[in-house]
């Protein structure tokens, strides 16, 4: 099967019902709207198209052909990454996506995606086209990573992506996924538990994001619960003048059954510390949990300062005081008796002390930027070599970043001028990288920056 951009520009004239919609190649497109922003062709002169004298047909004929135009950009990236894991391997792809700008985790899904598309010419062909979206090839990608796809369906599938939405498709490969888990013999519920998965991540403006799929008896009993402990922090509102938006209560509600914390304190009552920490309101009882903060002390004037989480996130001293009723507090003093962070050859594994001295100095893991309690502890001198225990020697990594260093050639570098630890990729991807960069491209050289 082939999927031209010729075809694909047909196809969005017709139905778009504007001729020639997408004739230019990705370099006519990109410069056509580079004018119309900037004012100027490739000699200077000043061809400037103001944007807001043009009509609804020529703006719909300019969105379709930078949307083409976009698809197929993506599509391309996807297959030179690719083409490089192939030659240079996965980590060289990671390398290359980290100087992207992009987040430890976005850089690792690119670099996933392109991993998993290099199985699948058929999808890296239609996506390169711009057929269809790389957020449909990622799915497709993602699912051949779960259950693997024949040739055959891979075809059927791109046809489906181009016809559907990212909503719709994801139903469609649900089903796929099924009765390709069926013909190896697994009954519905088996299935359903093979695609089961949940994460926590951070999302936009600071705010952390849990995406879960059960399969159907697993989601029912999750449903049920959250319904009904929804339903009684809506008549606790409705008692004390709540005003929770179902949203809200379910969010609520969530947090009490995973931390076994009273979420059902109305409003009103919540600005009483007295009254919302008598467990009055709520008879759930709260679990004891460890909950990392740092906090200063200000000696001349005795109060406290500064509280913030581990990751860097200021919080208020009052909530940190609301914290402390149902957590375990834990001194982030260090360098005091009690709390050694020096002890050199006398044991290998990091103290306690030593790992929330790192929590609080790293905050993450330094290479791809997880959480820190999910974090395990690496001597930059590894103890094999004579490395001390020690807090100098010791940074937080993921258990990925971890296997980077010790498989993949992976070091732990010092940035001095942001007093910082950071994770350097191998020799050979990092020459790779700059000599890109810096080579001549013809006449002119490549500036494009690098993030460090």
């Amino acid at each position: 099967m082939e999927f031209g951009s010729a075809t694909i520009a047909t196809k969005i004239a017709i139905e778009g019902g504007i001729e020639g919609a997408a004739e230019g190649a990705i370099e006519g497109t990109i410069e056509s709207a580079r004018r119309c922003d900037c004012g100027s062709d490739a000699h200077g002169q000043n061809t400037a198209v103001d944007v807001s004298s043009l009509g609804t047909s020529d703006l719909v004929k300019l969105i379709i052909q930078t949307d083409l135009a976009r698809r197929q950009a993506e599509g391309l990236l996807a297959n030179l990454l690719a083409r490089l894991g192939e030659v240079e391997g996965d980590e060289a792809v990671f390398a290359v996506c980290s100087q992207f700008g992009l987040s430890g985790p976005k850089a690792r899904k690119q670099a996933k995606v392109a991993k998993g598309l290099r199985a699948m010419p058929n999808v890296l062909a239609a996506a390169k086209d711009g057929w269809i979206t790389m957020d449909h090839a990622a799915l497709i990608a993602d699912s051949h990573g779960r259950v693997p796809i024949g040739e055959d369906e891979q075809s059927e599938l791109v046809v489906l992506a181009i016809q559907q939405d990212c909503g719709e498709f994801k139903k469609t490969l649900a089903a796929s996924e099924d009765e390709r888990l069926s013909s190896i013999g697994l009954d519905r519920i088996e299935r359903q538990q093979a695609r089961r998965h949940a994460k926590v991540f951070d999302g936009d403006e600071d705010m952390v994001v849990l995406h879960a799929e059960f399969d159907r008896v697993a989601g029912e009993r999750v449903r049920t619960a959250l319904d009904a402990m929804n339903s009684k922090l809506l008549r606790d509102d409705a008692a004390h003048g709540g005003d929770r938006t179902w949203e809200q209560r379910t969010a609520d509600a969530l947090v009490a059954l995973i931390t076994q914390q009273p979420q059902d304190v109305p409003a009103g009552v919540q600005d009483d510390p007295d009254r919302a920490d008598s467990h009055e309101y709520g008879n759930l009882a709260p679990q004891k949990t460890v909950l990392v903060v740092s906090v200063d002390y200000n000696a001349i004037t005795g109060k406290l300062e500064r509280a913030g989480l581990i990751d860097g996130t200021p919080i208020s001293v009052d909530e940190m005081r609301r914290l402390a009723c149902d957590a375990e507090i834990v001194p982030a003093i260090f360098d005091v008796d009690g709390q050694p962070l020096y002890i050199g050859r006398a044991q290998r594994s990091a103290t306690r002390a030593q790992r929330l001295a790192l929590y609080r100095r790293d905050r993450h893991c330094i290479g791809c930027g997880l959480h820190p309690t999910a974090c395990e502890v690496h001597h930059i001198l590894t103890w094999e070599e004579g490395g001390l225990t020690d807090i100098a020697n010791l940074v937080l990594l993921c258990p990925r970043c971890h296997a980077r260093v010790h498989k993949h050639g992976y070091t732990v570098e010092f940035d001095s001028s942001q007093r910082r630890y950071f994770l350097a990729p191998p020799p050979r991807s990092q020459a790779l990288i700059q000599g890109a960069v810096t080579r001549p491209i013809g006449d002119e050289a490549c500036s494009y920056p690098l993030v460090s």
